[in-house]
């Protein structure tokens, strides 16, 4: 478990951002990604339960695997988050930061889409991008909301990601 440095919320290994606050938990530049035995997760105990989250309807969890590296990003408890990259003198920062993913190169744009959980579905939505947003090869229409499934292919420019949600 590792400790949110804004509220103090305890969170598994690997979050990037607080699931209780939204705080980012890692400095970006040298957050490595490392496996983990579920076995690891079982055996650690809590002094209390985790609070109980009302306001997401039948939480999932979603995770967005970055193909050219294999990098795996899991979103956190929230309803919304934007996708892009940051830059320098951006005001307006994208809830998941694909800057380490060479994002600029493969022509993500600052704010490229948000991503809705409804029910028991995921949403994406393209913000206006600059090189475009594709699902499953398929170009969406900007401020278009469509759905995804576990598996879909997103592609934000051409940095591909691939999309995965489970119960």
């Amino acid at each position: 478990m590792i400790m949110c440095p804004a509220c103090q919320y305890q969170e598994v290994v690997g979050a990037l951002f607080c699931s209780e606050c939204g705080a980012q938990l890692h400095n970006m530049g040298s957050l490595a990604t490392h496996n983990i035995q579920t076995n690891e997760i079982r055996s650690q105990s809590f002094e209390a339960p985790p609070p109980e989250r009302k306001d997401l309807v039948n939480y999932q969890i979603a995770s967005l695997q970055i193909l050219d590296g294999g990098q795996l990003l899991t979103l956190a408890n929230r309803n919304e988050f934007t996708v892009g990259r940051v830059s320098e003198g951006q005001t307006i920062i994208p809830d998941v930061d694909l800057t380490a993913h060479n994002a600029y190169e493969y022509g993500v744009s600052r704010l490229h889409v948000v991503l809705k959980r409804k029910e028991k579905k995921m949403m994406i939505m393209d913000l206006g991008s600059a090189n475009g947003t594709y699902v499953d090869g398929i170009r969406l229409k900007p401020e278009q909301e469509t759905p995804l499934s576990h598996g879909s292919i997103i592609s934000l420019g051409k940095l591909r990601i691939q999309f995965l949600f489970q119960d």
